[in-house]
C-alpha cells in the first residue's frame, strides 16, 4: 500500500511542519498502556469504555473512550489501526498541525460512534452490542487525505484503495464495524475540507468552524436517533 512520504511533501514546495508528530505518537503510548491494562482481568476496559448505543446517554464518555479498547488476546486488531494511525496520521498531522490534528481525531472518533447509534436498529443486538477500536479516529485522518486539493502530496490512488479494501472487508467480515469507518471517514473529510480548501490565513477560523458545526450536527442526530428509540419502547 502506498502511503504519504514526507520527502515527496517537501520537494513540491508545500508547507509541512517539520515538528515531530506528538499527537500521534501521545496516542499510540496511550493507546498501547490500555491494551496492556486490559490484560488485568478485574478491570473490565472493555465493558467500561466500548461503544454501546444503548448506553450513550447514561455513559456518553463510551463516544470517545472506545477507540482505546481493542480485541484480545491477539494484538493484530490494535496493530492494524496502530499502523494506520502511524503512517497516515504522522503525515496528516504536519499537514495540520498539532491541536487540529487532535480535534481531528476526537471528532472523527465521535462521528463513528454516532454513525454506529444511527445504523443500529433500536433494541436489536447492535443495540447492545460492544464496539471498539480507533477504527473510526483512523479513517477520519484518511478522509483529510481525500480532499481533493494539491495542498497534500499523497498517492491519492494508494488512499482510495486503502479505503475500498477497508471496506469491502468490514461488509464481508463479521465483527468489523464498518458504520464506524463511515462515521469517521465522513468527518474527516468535513474538517479536511474546512482546513485545506480554504486559503491559509482563513484555515484556522474555517476549520474551527467546520468542527462546531460537526459537533452539533453529530449531536442532533444522535438526538434524533434516541428519541426514535424511545417512540418506538412506548409503543
Amino acid at each position: 500500500m502506498d502511503t504519504p512520504q514526507e520527502g515527496s511533501a517537501r520537494e513540491t514546495g508545500r508547507a509541512l511542519s517539520v515538528s515531530p508528530p506528538l499527537i500521534t505518537r501521545t496516542i499510540m503510548i496511550l493507546t498501547g498502556v490500555v491494551f496492556l491494562a486490559q490484560l488485568l482481568p478485574g478491570l473490565d476496559l472493555v465493558h467500561r469504555l466500548s461503544f454501546v448505543p444503548a448506553l450513550v446517554l447514561e455513559q456518553p464518555w463510551r463516544v470517545l473512550t472506545v477507540a482505546l479498547v481493542h480485541a484480545q488476546p491477539s494484538p493484530f486488531h490494535l496493530l492494524a489501526n496502530m499502523i494506520g494511525l502511524f503512517f497516515f496520521g504522522t503525515f496528516v498531522e504536519r499537514a495540520l498541525g498539532h491541536w487540529r490534528f487532535l480535534i481531528l481525531y476526537m471528532l472523527g472518533t465521535i462521528g463513528g460512534s454516532v454513525m454506529v447509534l444511527v445504523l443500529a436498529k433500536p433494541f436489536s443486538l447492535d443495540w447492545v452490542t460492544n464496539n471498539i477500536g480507533a477504527s473510526g479516529a483512523v479513517f477520519a485522518i484518511i478522509g483529510v487525505l481525500l480532499v481533493p486539493t494539491r495542498r497534500l502530496d499523497r498517492n491519492i490512488t494508494g488512499v482510495v484503495l486503502f479505503v475500498v479494501l477497508n471496506f469491502g472487508y468490514g461488509l464481508l467480515v463479521a465483527g468489523v464495524s464498518w458504520q464506524a469507518h463511515l462515521g469517521g471517514l465522513i468527518a474527516g473529510f468535513v474538517l479536511g475540507c474546512g482546513a485545506l480548501l480554504v486559503p491559509k490565513k482563513q484555515s484556522t477560523l474555517v476549520f474551527g468552524l467546520a468542527a462546531l458545526g460537526l459537533l452539533l450536527a453529530m449531536l442532533a442526530v444522535g438526538a434524533w436517533r434516541i428519541n426514535d428509540a424511545w417512540k418506538i419502547a412506548a409503543v
